[in-house]
């Protein structure tokens, strides 16, 4: 009897081990989101800009600087624009314009101007900003005055 006894607790001790030793499992449950996204940065600001030259008989010869570049991501499936502005406000008969990657360049000034109509979703960096900046000669002579251009990009 005492071995019968013996030979049921080791088989219940095995059953025990075996079932305790199978596979176990555990779930996680989460859920996963994109949010719109609009980015843009410019890789750095635009050298100093001054007019210093004219052809007698004409306005004052127009300075251009196209050495910055910008970036932009956007994931917004009906597309983005970028717009520009400009701070402060330049006094009359002097104009900024801005062109961004090849678009039509167009004159900045403290209201908000459309720089890029229609900006495909997605990324792309290396992109061209290029400035041009002229005055008339009635406008007078122009101390160095800091500007700031602001770009920003926004769902169509």
């Amino acid at each position: 009897m005492k071995k019968l006894t013996m030979v049921l607790a080791i088989g219940l001790v095995s059953i025990l081990l075996v079932s305790f030793a199978s596979a176990q499992t555990a779930t996680q449950t989460f859920n996963l989101a994109v949010s719109s996204i609009y980015k843009i940065a410019t890789s750095g600001n635009p050298g100093n800009m001054t007019i210093n030259d004219a052809v007698p008989g004409s306005e004052p010869t127009p300075v251009s600087d196209a050495t910055t570049t910008y970036g932009i991501t956007h994931n917004d499936a009906d597309g983005a624009k970028i717009t520009a502005s400009l701070a402060p406000a330049l006094a009359a008969g002097y104009t900024l314009t801005v062109a961004l990657a090849g678009n039509p360049a167009v004159n900045i000034s403290t209201a908000t101007q459309d720089a890029v109509a229609n900006v495909a979703r997605g990324a792309s960096v290396g992109n061209t900003i290029a400035y041009n900046f002229s005055a008339t000669a009635a406008a007078g002579a122009l101390a160095s005055t800091g500007e700031t251009v602001t770009f920003t990009v926004v769902g169509l």
